[in-house]
């Protein structure tokens, strides 16, 4: 009897899967075919994608190195073309690069506010754009408009804050703003996330603060501090603890004349 049953309740299974399948096997079919066809668009586009950024960068380096052949000319175009039909994060890069290479230094700046400025530009970039911003602006002088470039940059959490906060620290020390300028040296030698190159040349650095202005503050009998005028070049480097550095300060001092 048991038999019997077994091969009835087989039966009936049978039944309900011929129906289930009569039912609904148009719209199962459908949906197995667009899973394939997804999977194979998706792999196409990845495909794609992986293509266009390979040329992108072949493009991106070929630039690169008209610019280190000093053909800045010729490597501006080069970025300028790549800025318009590059994918975004390619395009990005490549605008930013082309303003460095203007030889009209207000347009360069004036581009690298805009790339700083645009929202559909990622936060990283903009940041990155600002920092070569602030070197042109180190150039003419302008302090308050260098304290409004570097200003939102210098937290404790910034990417580029040992970055912000030695460009901010030098102009002050070419604008003979004394107290600003050791207060930024002195957080770069005080923080232990800094790079040890960046503390370095922070050390370097609060060295010709006080030769041009002494250890402490001297002033004439007006007030004034006293010293001469010195002319430093700073450089931007990634956030992070690299190599080995030589001990020496990336930097040439002028003294006025």
């Amino acid at each position: 009897m048991s038999d019997i049953f077994h091969e009835v309740d087989e039966d009936v299974r049978r039944d309900k899967a011929a129906d289930l399948w009569r039912r609904y096997h148009t719209p199962i079919l459908i949906f197995a075919v667009l899973i394939v066809a997804a999977t194979g668009a998706w792999s196409y586009y990845q495909t794609n994608r992986q293509k266009a950024a390979e040329a992108a960068n072949a493009r991106f380096e070929a630039a690169i190195a008209l610019a280190s052949d000093g053909k800045v000319t010729e490597a501006a175009a080069a970025f300028d073309a790549l800025a318009k039909d590059g994918p975004k994060g390619y395009a990005t890069l490549a605008r930013i690069r082309a303003a460095e290479l203007r030889e009209d230094r207000a347009r360069a700046l004036q581009e690298l506010e805009a790339i700083a400025d645009d929202k559909n530009v990622d936060k990283l970039n903009q940041e990155v754009a600002l920092l070569r911003a602030a070197l042109i602006i180190l150039e003419s002088g302008d302090r308050q408009k260098m304290e409004r470039a570097l200003g939102p940059m210098m937290t404790s959490n910034g990417a580029f804050r040992f970055s912000a906060q030695e460009l901010n620290g030098l102009d002050a020390l070419a604008n003979d703003d004394f107290e600003e300028a050791e207060r930024d040296f002195n957080v770069l030698l005080s923080d232990r996330d800094a790079p040890q190159s960046v503390r370095q040349r922070a050390a370097a650095y609060q060295g010709l603060l006080h030769a041009k202005r002494g250890p402490k503050p001297a002033t004439t009998a007006g007030g004034a501090a006293s010293g001469g005028n010195v002319t430093v070049t700073p450089v931007i480097e990634p956030e992070q603890e690299g190599a080995a550095s030589s001990g020496e300060a990336p930097f040439e001092v002028k003294p006025s004349k």
